[in-house]
């Protein structure tokens, strides 16, 4: 079997996780048999996803009174593993990938376990700053978003998902996400095969999903 890892990059909430969850579901739908659609989804049958996010470094250390270190910042993440497991998927071999905590920021003790699809959809927003990773991705893809849009996001998400209040998610958003963005992300996307450009909450992100559907499709 072989195995296209095609990389999904952008800024923070700019609908990375959206794109790659729609393209997920899509592909596998395509694989459905006598209908049974949650099963062939479920099942990851031609499509898998690995998230940049499962590969931050464990924090659980730092002491509660300093301050957070700075989770935009491509010193945050484990890339050596990212890299090694997924050129092991690309060799045909299952991998357990870390998994972690945004509240407590550390890596939780269960590992997520991924079999080897045709396609692996890896995203994240500094894949594409990473030069060591570059020849492992067959196709790239980039997200641009505008930065109010992403803010809005980030803010509704962060107080559902993460525990966390508007006001630390303004102040980390200005303080490391904003310059992060123009220092590492924005820059990457010179690296990119294909930009997709998108500002509206919601649909817009699937209106667009079309290229990156359609090259995965290629391959199957």
């Amino acid at each position: 079997m072989d195995v296209h890892i095609i990389a999904i990059a952008g800024g923070s909430c700019s609908g990375k996780t959206r794109l790659a969850d729609h393209t997920h579901r899509a592909l596998n739908e395509d694989a459905l048999i006598d209908g049974a659609l949650n099963e062939a989804v479920l099942a990851d049958k031609v499509c898998t996803i690995v998230r940049q996010d499962n590969y931050y470094l464990d924090y659980g250390g730092v002491n509660p009174t300093d301050p957070l270190p700075n989770f935009d910042h491509p010193n945050a993440f484990e890339w050596e593993l990212l890299k090694e497991q997924l050129l092991a998927l690309k060799a045909g071999n299952a991998v357990d990938i870390p998994t972690y905590d945004f509240v407590t920021h550390r890596r939780a003790e269960a590992v997520l376990h991924i079999e080897p699809r045709p396609i692996v959809l890896i995203e994240g927003i500094l894949l594409l700053s990473q030069e060591q990773l570059l020849p492992v991705f067959d196709k790239s893809f980039f997200v641009k978003c505008s930065e109010d849009v992403r803010l809005d996001r980030r803010l509704k998400r962060d107080v559902k998902e993460r525990g966390r209040t508007p006001e630390s998610i303004r102040e980390q958003f200005a303080k490391d996400v904003a310059p992060m963005q123009s220092a590492f992300v924005d820059p990457s996307h010179t690296h990119a095969d294909v930009v997709i450009t998108q500002d509206m909450c919601g649909l817009d992100i699937i209106m667009n999903t079309g290229p990156l559907i359609s090259y995965c499709r290629s391959l199957l």
